[in-house]
């Protein structure tokens, strides 16, 4: 009995570092990209950075469904935050990782001075991906708006495009 819990633990460990380096080698690669935007010419930026956004915004999104879909907790971070929004985020993925379930100690554990065991709903891995994801999609908002007050991302790019109507011909 005590066996099988066991190989259970460690195949769940397992599978949360799996998941935790899955969505390290994502994040690095997105902040290898934004390190890259530096170097992307100035008319391309405000599409590379958009680009980037959309991708981070879908693995945060795929972070917060797998967890979902195992501890039924969900990120959804929507609606109206009244006061600082990274201090509400924080909150709430302290609140989410603070979140345990304690078996009650058997007799036999209470004997043998054995504490029962503590499960977490969320791993701390997979919390730590969440918060790397959210930390990830604020930075590239924050990228974007400064591209909007700059004037840049509301400006239609100057692309010179011909038609076969006119032969090239502007």
């Amino acid at each position: 009995m005590f066996g099988k819990k066991r190989m259970l633990r460690k195949h769940e460990t397992q599978e949360v570092q799996v998941r935790f380096e899955r969505n390290e080698g994502a994040g690095k690669h997105i902040y290898a990209r934004i390190a890259d935007l530096k170097n992307v010419p100035r008319d391309n930026l405000p599409d590379a950075v958009f680009m980037l956004f959309v991708e981070a915004k879908h693995q945060s999104e795929l972070i917060r469904q797998s967890v979902k879909d195992r501890t039924r907790y969900d990120f959804n971070f929507v609606g109206f935050v009244d006061g600082d929004f990274a201090t509400y985020l924080a909150e709430e993925a302290a609140h989410a990782v603070r979140d345990h379930v304690t078996n009650p100690q058997t007799f036999l554990e209470a004997m043998s001075e054995q504490f029962p065991d503590v499960h977490f709903t969320i791993q701390q891995q997979d919390a730590v991906s969440m918060v790397a994801s959210m930390i990830r999609v604020q930075r590239l908002e924050g990228i974007l708006e400064g591209l909007r007050l700059a004037g840049l991302l509301n400006k239609a790019p100057n692309r010179r495009r011909t038609s076969p109507q006119n032969d090239g011909m502007l």
